[in-house]
Order: structure tokens, then sequence, then C-alpha cells
């Protein structure tokens, strides 16, 4: 029998995931754009899923031509939205979006301090459970500015110290034993379980199962110092080591 042209499954991949906390259009122009400043590579021609659980009935006076518009001007691909009352459906449709079920329940957004704004994160876009990964990867040379370690498969160990502009991305924890610059992207494949562990942490970015933040964004006593990143339901925790 002849092989079948395509195929059509189910397949969890990360998606960038645009949470609305307003329908100002403006706002959420200059809102992204200052996201993409701080994080241009992240975001660059990235797919994107628009989440308006946090509109509720304000969603009816979301224009949402005009806000697929704006996103493609902003290089977003838009791929579908979520979240939206029953009576906006219709709407979204005839929008050209398409209209996704709930994706997993993530509670309140980890930047609830700044409700008006829409919040801009990674997130798995299944309900698919994610195991401990017990592959491990060593990597014995320092990373330099512009290099980047992916292991999807399971924990990084890098026994130098990372440079400022390298980037790591593993699919479970990431250990550095060595001071910790760059970006680092830990439990990509949306392990919640994943931390990242360092001897010196000097990080721009830190990021567990598609819940970023920038370091600096982060009221810490602990930069410069060993230090472990970990999730606690929707926030990133970090703690001495010591």
């Amino acid at each position: 029998m002849a092989e079948e042209p395509v195929e059509i499954k189910g397949e969890m991949t990360l998606l960038s995931v645009l949470r609305l906390a307003s329908v100002d259009l403006k706002l959420i122009q200059e809102t992204v754009k200052n996201k993409q400043n701080s994080l241009p590579q992240l975001f660059d021609n990235s797919p994107l899923l628009v989440d308006c659980s946090r509109l509720g009935e304000a969603c009816a006076a979301l224009d949402f031509t005009a806000l697929r518009d704006l996103l493609l001007e902003l290089g977003f691909i838009p791929v579908g939205i979520r979240n939206i009352a029953e009576e906006c459906r219709e709407l979204a449709l005839q929008a050209g979006w398409a209209v996704l079920r709930s994706g997993r329940a993530t509670g309140a957004p980890s930047r609830s301090e700044r409700p008006v704004e829409p919040a801009l994160e990674e997130v798995p876009t299944e309900d698919a459970p994610c195991h401990p990964m017990t592959s491990v990867r060593v990597v014995n040379q320092p990373l330099r500015s512009g290099q980047q370690v992916y292991f999807p498969e399971g924990n990084l160990v890098i026994l130098k110290q990372t440079s400022a502009g390298s980037e790591i991305l593993a699919g479970g924890s990431v250990h550095v034993y060595g001071s910790l610059r760059g970006r680092v992207l830990a439990g990509i494949g949306g392990d919640t379980s994943a931390r990242i562990f360092c001897q010196k942490l000097e990080a721009e970015l830190v990021s567990i199962a598609g819940h970023y933040r920038l370091l600096d964004d982060i009221d810490t006593n602990l930069k410069g110092s060993p230090a472990m990143v970990w999730l606690d339901g929707e926030k990133l925790k970090i703690t001495a080591m010591f």
C-alpha cells in the first residue's frame, strides 16, 4: 500500500502565549514592543497564541481583526485564540482566528502586580504529562557569547562559566558550576519540576517550563551568589544553595 502523502496528528509543542488583560490595542502594542525590545531573539517570528481568559465580558469590545493585524505587524504569527466568551466566538472566526479549546489551567499571571498589562510567556499547549528526565549531558568547557547548548532530552551540566549572550536550553534541569550569565531555560518541554542550579547567579533571563523572568525584574539578594531557581505554582522562586 502506498504511503499516505500527509499525516495529521496531535503533538505537544511550545508556543508563546499572549494573555490579554486589556482590549486597548495601543496599550497592547506598547507593552508587547517593550517585551520584544528586551528579548528580541526569543520572540522573533514567533508563533503566538492569544488567551482572553482575563478579559471576561470585556472580550466583546475587542477588535479581533485589528488585533490580528497588529500582531502580524509586530512580527508574530498568530495561530489561534482561546478562552473567549461564547458570544465573541463568531467575531473571532470572522476575523480569521482559529478558536482553540482551553489549555492547561495556568492560574494567575506571574506579574500580577501589573494587572492592566498583557502578559507574554511560553507554555506547553497540551495537557500531556511531563516526566522528570534522567538523561544527562555534560559540557566541560566555558560557554561563550553567541553559543547555545540545546538538550531537550534531559538535564544539562555545565562545568565552567557561561558568558553574557549565551543560551542554555534543557528539557530537564540545568546545573552550572561557575558563573551563570546569558539566558537559561530549563524544562523547555513543560517539566515544571526542572530547576536551575549555579555557583554564581548573573543570568540575564531564567525560565522554567515556559515561565520566564528577567533577573533584573526579580527582587532578590542572591544575584552573584550560589542559587537555585525553581517553580512554585506559577511563580519562579530563587533560593540560596547553601
